[in-house]
């Protein structure tokens, strides 16, 4: 009797685990690569959004900018955390998750073309495409 309720306690457990498990990357891929997963979206609003200036631009959607932008290329992360997405915007248009790392390699390589013009505002950038790629979990 004692081994019947071991067995079911174990499959009663096995089966929560299996609801309940967590599976983000999964989830990701499902759900694309500008997906927003709880962990990473309470990190960023935590952590790094005190870094930022944030707009409502409309229920639901809120818009970052880093607080050291200030020039001709306009940088944002738009977080819509109703539908668990944000986007990297660059001058109005959405960059990929792909565009938003090679931009970050090619700007840690000094090859970027964005004319920045302080060390200030490339410290910047840099801090908003590795904040934008931490919160989509790339």
């Amino acid at each position: 009797m004692n081994h019947l309720l071991w067995l079911l306690s174990g499959c009663m457990l096995c089966i929560l685990m299996t609801a309940c498990d967590g599976d983000t990357r999964n989830r990701r891929a499902e759900r694309g690569d500008n997906y927003v997963s709880d962990p990473d979206h309470l990190f960023f609003m935590n952590t790094r959004s005190r870094d930022y200036r944030s707009t409502t631009v409309e229920e639901g959607i809120d818009v970052f900018r880093h607080g050291d932008l200030e020039g001709e290329h306009e940088l944002l992360i738009r977080n819509n955390w109703l539908e668990d997405r944000a986007e990297l915007l660059l001058d109005g248009r959405v960059l990929s998750t792909t565009e938003a790392r090679r931009l970050r390699d090619q700007l840690g390589s000094g090859n970027d073309t964005l004319e920045l013009t302080t060390d200030t505002q490339r410290e910047a950038v840099a801090a908003v495409l590795t904040d934008y790629l931490r919160l989509v979990g790339n």
